[in-house]
């Protein structure tokens, strides 16, 4: 039987044990902040793995639990003091980083010395193949500590400063905001989803100039940065600090543009389909509204069915799972809204809002491909070679959900099922690849106007986003409001994104190429697949993607994913043009 509640043991019995252990570690790490030069590297890592592994733990708790009622300030003094704790484990970490920096530049000549080094390789070889750009200066410090306050100014002329138009919806009036703007936008007439959309739009344009100058500002700051760690571009810095190749980024963009007017030929028969002259960016929700409810059960054994073509091996996992208290299911009062995995060492954690609504059937897959993914990890792995690029990390996810897809497309009972089966599957690839590269483009024009030292002002920004959604909107007409849109794109504030974007396309195109070959048994994927999620952090980045025949220096890898793109509008195209017979 599932559990259907978080269960902490595996964590701390309670928030007494928790507390125990921060005071523990926080002692700890005041001895050993700055190390013991007697130690050897071997046991100055070993230390700091444990330690981080110990701290991991104290957040991972701390924040689930907050999130579980997010009125509850006792876990936000909690997380203070981990972020104390943390600063202390950077510390020790610099330090260590410092004595391999300063002692070689092979990580051969380290197991040399030091057999049981072999522990930490892949943790030599990180900090060795970025030894050029292992830079700190004031500037670098000045300039990283100024990023955070652009994230938090931007996050409060967007939820306190800025004053949201309203909307009649259902007989009241609702303010636009991004909250309310997603939860309303598909269930609402044509004309109010105009109006809700003049209104978001609208009132985003009142702080157009506040904005742009924050982006701007960032833009510098990343650049900056980047320069100082001595790369050209930012670009550069973020393929290199994930250890890929900028054949991604240049396979991933001719592609993409190759195949836009395929995305031209979807939105005309979207036009065909619905009667329409001039299609709007408001016209752009599922046709084919199919009802049905699902309990999480009924749903669990959808997907267990639609992955048994992974195997008795993956589905034994999975079952091991949902066992182990890993997943919080049903709404409550104060719990954090939405669904993510959070990737953790001790075990999966999946927080959901559960509702009985058909769609939750792909967010069960998807955050189940993550939770499983993490405990194969675990099983192959110690805690230092756990954690893996973002680049890889939705993978597994995106994979679960397209094999869900397939799965349910095929056993479609109707074809207004079917219909929107496939709607949902074309969506979400013009979302997660169409628009995402849109998104990079414009990442990239800023940059190279600031690389140039063009000026940027707030018309240039809007312009250049209002001229990229003509181009990855073909046939849909874009009202003048429109070019405010980029605004309410979180990716470009947020500190810890930088290009952020690539990543949810080339996730997608991979994780179609897994999911086609494994359906149509080509080239042994199914067993490749299984071995890639046991790899975690063992391996460089592009290395573990050859297991699964990934190699970015060519075009099939995107050539798959586009193809498959095009069989799903073949399908639709034909049940569209039945309908129309009828």
């Amino acid at each position: 039987m599932e559990v259907l509640e978080w269960k902490f043991d595996d964590f701390f019995q309670n928030d007494q044990s928790f507390f125990k252990e921060l005071e523990l570690v926080k002692n700890e790490l005041s001895l050993v902040s700055n190390n013991n030069e007697k130690d050897s590297l071997y046991d100055c890592l070993k230390t700091y793995y444990d330690l981080s592994y110990r701290v991991e733990k104290l957040f991972t708790y701390v924040t689930l639990k907050s999130d579980l009622d997010i009125s509850n300030q006792t876990y936000i003094a909690y997380r203070n003091d981990i972020n104390m704790v943390q600063g202390l484990l950077d510390n020790f970490l610099q330090s260590i980083n410092r004595i391999i920096l300063s002692n070689g530049d092979v990580v051969d000549d380290f197991l040399k010395q030091d057999s049981r080094l072999v522990n930490y390789k892949m943790h030599l070889y990180e900090v060795l193949r970025l030894k050029k750009h292992n830079i700190t200066n004031s500037l670098i410090e000045q300039n990283t500590l100024l990023i955070p306050k652009i994230n938090n100014l931007y996050s409060i002329i967007q939820n306190s400063e800025l004053e949201y138009q309203c909307v009649n919806i259902h007989g009241n009036m609702v303010p636009m905001n991004s909250s309310n703007y997603g939860k309303f936008f598909s269930v609402v007439s044509t004309s109010t989803r105009h109006k809700m959309l003049d209104a978001y739009m609208e009132s985003f344009g009142t702080v157009n100039k506040s904005i742009s100058n924050l982006l701007e500002l960032r833009l510098q700051l990343c650049y900056s940065i980047a320069r100082e760690k001595g790369y050209t571009s930012v670009l550069e810095q973020v393929l290199n600090e994930d250890d890929l190749s900028v054949d991604i980024i240049t396979n991933l963009k001719q592609s993409t543009n190759f195949y836009l007017p395929v995305l031209k030929r979807y939105y005309s028969l979207k036009k065909k389909e619905i009667n329409k002259d001039k299609l709007y960016s408001y016209d752009l929700v599922s046709s084919h509204q199919y009802q049905r409810n699902l309990s999480f059960s009924e749903s669990l054994t959808i997907v267990k069915e639609a992955l048994s073509i992974l195997g008795k091996d993956y589905l034994y996992v999975l079952d091991q799972v949902l066992q182990d208290g890993v997943i919080d299911v049903y709404p409550k009062k104060g719990k954090f809204t939405g669904s993510y995995h959070w990737r953790n060492y001790t075990k999966p954690m999946i927080l959901m809002n559960y509702t009985d609504t058909f769609r939750n059937v792909f967010v069960v897959a998807h955050e189940l491909g993550h939770a499983v993914n993490g405990y194969m990890i675990k099983k192959n792995h110690p805690f230092q070679d756990f954690h893996f690029s973002v680049f890889l990390s939705e993978i597994a996810s995106k994979t679960n959900e397209l094999i869900l897809g397939h799965y349910l497309i095929t056993h479609a009972k109707s074809k207004n099922e079917k219909l929107y089966l496939l709607e949902e599957q074309v969506s979400t690839f013009i979302q997660s690849v169409f628009e995402q590269v849109m998104y990079f483009e414009f990442n990239e024009d800023l940059y190279q106007k600031i690389e140039n030292k063009e000026t940027l002002s707030t018309d240039d920004i809007n312009k250049l986003f209002y001229d990229l959604q003509k181009k990855y909107f073909p046939e849909v007409e874009i009202s003048k409001n429109e070019k405010y849109k980029w605004q309410t794109r979180l990716h470009l504030f947020y500190e810890q994104y930088r290009y952020y974007n690539f990543q949810y396309a080339t996730g997608l195109l991979i994780a179609l190429k897994i999911a086609t070959d494994i359906i149509n048994r080509r080239h042994n994927m199914l067993e490749k697949y299984l071995k890639f999620l046991t790899i975690g952090g063992s391996m460089p980045t592009l290395d573990s993607l050859k297991i699964i025949g990934i190699d970015f220096s060519k075009k099939e890898v995107f050539e798959d994913g586009f193809q498959y793109f095009s069989q799903l509008l073949n399908q639709y195209e034909e049940l569209i043009l039945e309908n129309k017979e009828v």
